[in-house]
């Protein structure tokens, strides 16, 4: 007995007097795809660390264990069958809630709602800070019982009830801390309201985390923010934290800007642009004048970009441009290759009809949005663009150089103008439409009524242009006219920077000015009827 008691003793094995040794490593575990603590364990291996998260972890289940590894810089898989631990390692443990009650977003018809609409915790956290949605979710029953109960039927907000929304939560905000909240209140605002309201959340690809409509830390800019500035208008001086200063007004908002192309030329360049311009538009010279084209893509892009010539100037070195508008499709193809043909792709067969759709859902009693029987294409397509200009009105915000009093009815003026069947071009340049915007950049004209087959030409009043295009329709005529004004390097009107914004989108181009909150959320509206 002796010796086997001394046997025992110098057994490595044996647990009870060589018990395993204690590593000190960083947990950070995640729950529902939410962190919800970072904290330093004692443990001998790795079912030892996941028995003690799960205890202090009550109605959860154990998902994934993941270990740093300091090679690739990330976490990848680890084993959870006991495997050894090193000291100051680092882990993560996915965690995922034991009942089968997790909240998805509500989609329209379900007879549940979605979010924290049922009994939740009364504090989240996003790993960084924690944001009370419980507490938004109160303060809706008691201020805004109205905005609960449209999400709950409908799995969705219409546009007054968003505004609510974001009026009620930012009051509450300025009653907690001031007219001048931190970023890091607004944005767990914002992070609430996705909480209690998934549905608003726009996810762009992989660009965005989906609250920035509400309020982007970034860019500072969002309902919420923007709510929060109108009521700073009425502040007086001695409440104010910042002095008001005058912008400078050089330059116009959303002016585009392509990539210098720092090419050689070739020694033939100006013997093309010469030739180019001395052809006539005959059929018989069709394919050189495409060569032409092609020949002279870099010195033409070059000269347009670092010299910013007017449209004049323009065509006047390039008057094929005026002879042969699809001219600007093969340019805005060497440009942007592959998204020459977005637009007409995807305007009529399925942005139109979703735009309409919305417009009946936000105006359900205005009988201008109704559908009429059997519609014409091009009234179809009248009728989004004019509802388009009405969901992305213009706005205040950012008035510089080029900026006039613009209307909601008025906005549509800016890329479309009406006029009479048999019009000359001429007096294009001088008359002006009773209420018509005096516009700087090119727009489109119709001659005749746009609900049926008309005339749409393409105006630059201020430089003495006109482009008449082929009988394509409107549909055909928006695309001629974004593709001018990418090929001339002209800017939007900021009347409508959030239209082209819009446009851009439809097109698949990188956006080229500051992310519109409107924009998003109109987007957004368009993927939900997909």
């Amino acid at each position: 007995m002796e010796a086997a008691s001394l046997g025992m003793l110098y057994d490595p094995s044996n647990t009870q007097d060589n018990p395993p040794t204690s590593n000190k490593v960083l947990v950070t575990v995640i729950r529902n795809d939410i962190e919800v603590s970072k904290r330093v364990f004692n443990v001998t291996g790795t079912a030892d660390l996941i028995e003690q998260t799960l205890s202090q972890q009550r109605d959860s289940v154990f998902h994934r264990l993941l270990k740093y590894n300091p090679e690739f810089n990330d976490y990848i898989d680890a084993d959870d069958d006991d495997e050894a631990l090193k000291h100051l390692d680092r882990y993560q443990i996915i965690l995922k809630e034991a009942k089968q009650n997790e909240a998805e977003p509500l989609k329209a018809g379900d007879d549940h709602q979605s979010g924290l609409l049922e009994k939740g915790p009364q504090r989240q956290s996003d790993g960084v800070h924690s944001f009370d949605a419980a507490g938004l979710l109160e303060l809706m029953k008691n201020k805004a019982p109205t905005v609960l109960a449209e999400y709950e039927k409908s799995g969705t907000l219409s546009l007054t009830s968003r505004k609510l929304l974001v009026r009620t939560g930012v009051g509450n905000l300025v009653e907690r801390r001031g007219f001048y909240p931190s970023s890091t209140d607004k944005l767990m605002l914002a992070k609430s309201m996705i909480a209690v309201f998934p549905s608003l959340m726009i996810k762009m690809q992989e660009e965005n985390e989906g609250f920035e409509h509400l309020y982007d830390p970034v860019s500072h800019c969002g309902f919420i923010e923007m709510k929060l500035r109108n009521l700073r208008r009425s502040l007086h001086d001695d409440q104010r934290r910042y002095r008001k200063r005058r912008r400078s007004s050089e330059g116009s908002a959303g002016a585009i800007t392509l990539q210098v192309i720092a090419e050689g030329e070739d020694e033939s360049t100006q013997d093309w642009i010469t030739a180019t311009k001395r052809m006539r538009p005959s059929p018989e010279n069709l394919a050189s004048i495409k060569m032409g084209m092609e020949k002279t893509f870099n010195n033409r892009r070059r000269w347009i970009t670092t010299q910013s010539p007017t449209v004049e100037e323009i065509f006047h070195q390039y008057p094929r441009f005026v002879d042969l508008p699809y001219l600007f499709d093969a340019e805005f193809a060497r440009m942007f290759p592959g998204k020459e043909n977005q637009f007409l792709r995807k305007w009529e067969g399925h942005i139109v009809p979703k735009l309409l759709k919305v417009a009946r859902l936000e105006n359900e009693n205005d009988p201008d949005v109704l559908s009429a029987g059997e519609e014409s294409d091009e009234s179809r397509c009248f009728r989004a663009l004019r509802s388009l200009t009405s969901f992305l009105p213009p706005t205040a915000t950012g008035r510089n150089k080029g900026w006039s009093k613009c209307s909601v009815k008025s906005a549509l003026s800016y890329i479309l103008e009406v006029k009479q069947a048999g019009t000359s071009i001429p007096s294009l340049y001088q008359e002006q439409t009773a209420g018509a915007a005096e516009v700087q950049q090119p727009k489109l004209v119709c001659l005749g009524d746009p609900c049926s087959a008309a005339q749409y030409i393409i105006v630059a009043k201020h430089d003495k242009v006109a482009i008449p295009l082929q009988d394509e329709g409107l549909t055909c005529a928006l695309d001629k006219l974004f593709k001018m004004l990418w090929v001339c390097n002209v800017a939007y009107p900021v009347q409508l920077n959030s239209v082209y914004s819009f446009i851009e989108h439809v097109y698949d181009l990188p956006t080229s000015g500051p992310k519109r909150s409107k924009v998003l959320e109109l987007i957004a509206k368009l993927h939900a009827l997909a």
